[in-house]
């Protein structure tokens, strides 16, 4: 509702659905159970209130660091096993293979024969995960490990094969395209029973509709709305228009911009933000054949230019991969409670992990630029959940964070001063490009 009182270049920028859906997810419980009266204790309530109050942790934890996990107004029966019950048909299927259609067909003609595996891994990652899920990490870690490994060798060795004429830009949308639905599929494996009653995927038909979902997908107790895939449209959309006009305005000023790296890096944050909706239309197009059933899709990205802190910034980028990133390491390593440990060794092999990307795409590794880029954003992140953990207040009665507003202020200065550093990093270290090939001029 207040949206409708900014001006429509607001509204179409700043629309973020999956921003907007993002909530501290434990509250409602820190609530219940710190108002609880302690007599109850002694009642078998008792024991259901410890158990919230451990899922609490938990969920403070995640939403601590970067939660891209959407929720609806039904938190409290969320973890629970049994959902007012709706499986796709046959109907549903086909919709959903049309709506992928464009995008596998493509990725069929350019991976030939040996697109059959890489399929045949993706349809079965979901129903993996439903067949794991109350296995122990020892042995769903491995194996979401596994899965994630041959996908990625697939890909990547298809783009130093069969995409020798291709430019970077179809590279990089190919790649980014296909690591999102990676992502998406195997995050379930290493997250267990807790993230699949999350999305509330409890059968093996909702598992195979779901892998055949391009982003993460969310089964809800509501029909999705009309107007949520309409708003998604404007918001995407106006992000692609944006970036359009900016390549009209930049190209008579681009080398100017570019003898000042203050200022070729404001320029390319502003470019990139806008840009990487481009990976958002396949969820769109999904979410339009959807219409009119219960599910929810996440897109990838979200309004990343207006983040204000670096736990903002990742809950709107690469929603997927990052998800996925704190599931295979930031949990396994100690989370928030060893953030001295888990943070820095995330962001160490979150860099390695991507020496692929500027292979496929370039060539070459580019170790030191991946390493600069994401020690700098671990380096931030780590002070950042220190400081936080400092100044930052939680209202008892009402749930609601407060934080000090210098600490507000310095935490906005530091995050907007790493994410400039790390995208210029990122364009000239280690995709060995600059500003003028990101708009297209070169």
């Amino acid at each position: 509702g207040s949206n409708l009182k900014q001006p429509l270049p607001y509204i179409l920028l700043n629309n973020d659905d999956e921003s907007n859906d993002i909530r501290h997810v434990g509250l409602t419980r820190a609530r219940q159970c710190i108002l609880e009266p302690m007599q109850q204790s002694s009642n078998p309530a008792g024991d259901c209130n410890q158990s919230h109050m451990m899922i609490q942790n938990n969920e403070d934890e995640e939403e601590h660091l970067y939660t891209n996990i959407e929720v609806d107004e039904e938190q409290d029966d969320r973890y629970q096993h049994h959902y007012e019950e709706w499986d796709p048909d046959i109907i549903a299927y086909l919709r959903a293979a049309v709506a992928m259609s464009p995008f596998v067909s493509y990725l069929c003609y350019k991976m030939q024969l040996i697109s059959l595996p890489y399929l045949g891994l993706q349809l079965l990652s979901i129903p993996l995960a439903l067949k794991l899920s109350d296995h122990s990490g020892w042995i769903r870690w491995p194996s979401a490990f596994v899965i994630v490994a041959l996908l990625g060798g697939i890909k990547t060795s298809c783009i130093l094969m069969n995409f020798g004429n291709d430019n970077i830009a179809m590279k990089g949308m190919f790649y980014a395209f296909t690591a999102f639905w990676e992502c998406s599929n195997a995050l379930y494996i290493f997250g267990g029973r807790d993230l699949l009653d999350r999305f509330r995927i409890n059968s093996y038909k909702r598992a195979f509709f779901a892998a055949l979902c391009p982003a993460q997908i969310k089964f809800t107790t509501q029909v999705c709305p009309r107007d949520r895939w309409v708003r998604g449209m404007l918001h995407i959309g106006g992000y692609l228009a944006t970036f359009f006009v900016l390549r009209l305005v930049l190209r008579y000023v681009v080398e100017t911009i570019e003898m000042y790296a203050v200022l070729e890096a404001e320029a390319i944050v502003i470019c990139v933000s806008c840009l990487v909706h481009i990976w958002n239309i396949p969820p769109l197009l999904y979410q339009m054949f959807m219409t009119g059933y219960r599910v929810q899709i996440i897109y990838p990205f979200g309004s990343i230019y207006f983040s204000t802190s670096s736990r903002d910034f990742w809950s709107k980028w690469s929603r997927p991969a990052s998800s996925l990133i704190r599931h295979m390491f930031y949990y396994p390593l100690g989370g928030r409670g060893r953030a001295f440990l888990s943070i820095p060794l995330m962001f160490l092999l979150n860099a390695s992990s991507h020496y692929s990307v500027s292979e496929a795409l370039v060539g070459d590794k580019s170790e030191v630029g991946w390493n600069m880029v994401f020690g700098t954003l671990g380096l931030v992140a780590t002070i950042e959940v220190y400081c936080d953990s400092i100044f930052e207040r939680i209202n008892v009665d009402d749930g609601t964070r407060s934080t000090n507003k210098w600490w507000t202020r310095a935490r906005f200065v530091l995050a907007s001063a790493a994410l400039r550093f790390a995208a210029y990093t990122l364009l000239h270290k280690c995709l060995n490009s600059s500003l003028h090939n990101l708009i297209g001029l070169q």
